[in-house]
């Protein structure tokens, strides 16, 4: 059996994901794509060059790429999807 949740539950976080969290927690405090300001520009970027890397690691297109909240959505998402 394998569990995709284990970064929501693992304690204690690595130094490293602390670091990155916090920076993005005051980097990115905007919407991406609800405005027009700095913030929200900067967050959208950022969640497109996540996109992007993301999809270049797995061999996909970006615009086929898309972050769910959970893995329990995106399964479902997924193979909702595919049924009829």
């Amino acid at each position: 059996m394998i569990y995709f949740d284990n970064a929501a539950t693992t304690y204690p976080k690595p130094p490293a994901v602390i670091a990155a969290m916090s920076r993005a927690l005051v980097k990115y405090g905007a919407n991406p794509g609800r405005a027009g300001h700095a913030m929200s520009l900067e967050t959208a970027e950022a969640v497109f060059d996540a996109r992007e890397k993301c999809a270049e690691f797995f061999g996909a297109r970006v615009e086929n790429t898309v972050f769910m909240p959970n893995c329990t959505f995106a399964l479902n998402t997924a193979i909702k999807g595919v049924l009829p």
